[in-house]
């Protein structure tokens, strides 16, 4: 059976836009999708995110989160096998050793529009991905209006 991480590490409409397709396409294909919730390695990491964006941008991402685990819940009770972990440490090198440690076949990644200050830094990511691992990495991007 395929593995699916969803590593996610912020929490916005584009990863539960990723975590529905990952849900669906382990559906489709029969794969184990597994979710690794991340969060930063030290106090700064979490000072920075609540001063730059506020409080109302961590409100968002609680909601988002809690829509995130409500869909896993479902999809778990309509009989789809899924996994969560939560890991605290650097994005790649968490990533990389769950690919490892769990014998990874894909990743879903969420990725932002273009305008967003996080592209830059999510498509190295992906690209770090691409050469770390031998994983297919399938990105998940806004829908379009």
């Amino acid at each position: 059976m395929n593995k699916i991480l969803i590593p996610l590490d912020k929490f916005s409409d584009i990863s539960l836009n990723a975590a529905r397709y990952a849900i669906e396409f382990a559906r489709r294909s029969g794969s184990k999708p597994i979710f690794l919730f991340l969060s930063g390695d030290d106090d700064e990491t979490r000072k920075d995110r609540l001063t730059a964006s506020g409080s109302q941008s961590s409100e968002k991402e609680k909601k988002i989160r809690k829509k995130i685990e409500l869909l896993i819940d479902r999809s778990t009770m309509e009989g789809i096998n899924i996994e969560q972990y939560e890991g605290r440490g650097e994005y790649i090198e968490k990533v990389c050793e769950f690919v490892r440690n769990l014998s990874i076949a894909e990743i879903v990644i969420a990725v932002p529009d273009k305008k967003d200050e996080d592209y830059k830094k999510i498509k190295k990511n992906i690209s770090l991905l691409v050469q770390m691992t031998s994983c297919r990495v399938l990105t998940v991007k806004e829908k379009e209006n």
